[in-house]
């Protein structure tokens, strides 16, 4: 991996030192729909335009504040897409309102995707 994608996900609240510890870990999906954090790495994702070209990540391009409804959200995923992890959504019971309605906290798993070419 890359050190300008590296750096992105690092900002993004996903700390690793190797690629290979990514397998297996668990965020936190609101963690990924910060404005604040979006508009940290904005700067950095001319870097990646050097790796990756917009027409292939579309996170990348100019528009894509206005056009995707979370930036950040996609940016990480397609990053992750390019090196071959993917990002399972998981729930989880975070107990009930005072109303008695079940409340959840959204995560993300990160996966190695099986490349089998059968």
């Amino acid at each position: 991996m890359d050190e300008e994608c590296k750096l992105i996900l690092n900002k993004a609240g996903i700390v690793f030192e190797q690629k290979e510890e990514l397998n297996g870990m668990l965020i936190l999906r609101d963690s990924l729909l910060n404005d604040e954090k979006y508009k940290n790495i904005e700067k950095d994702i001319e870097k990646v335009k050097k790796t990756f070209s917009s027409s292939f990540l579309t996170a990348l391009q100019k528009n894509a504040v206005k056009n995707q409804k979370w930036p950040l959200l996609n940016l990480v995923r397609q990053i992750l897409g390019c090196y071959n992890y993917s990002m399972e959504p998981i729930r989880k019971s975070d107990g009930y309102t005072l109303d008695g309605i079940k409340k959840y906290k959204r995560y993300f798993l990160i996966k190695k995707r099986n490349n089998n070419s059968n």
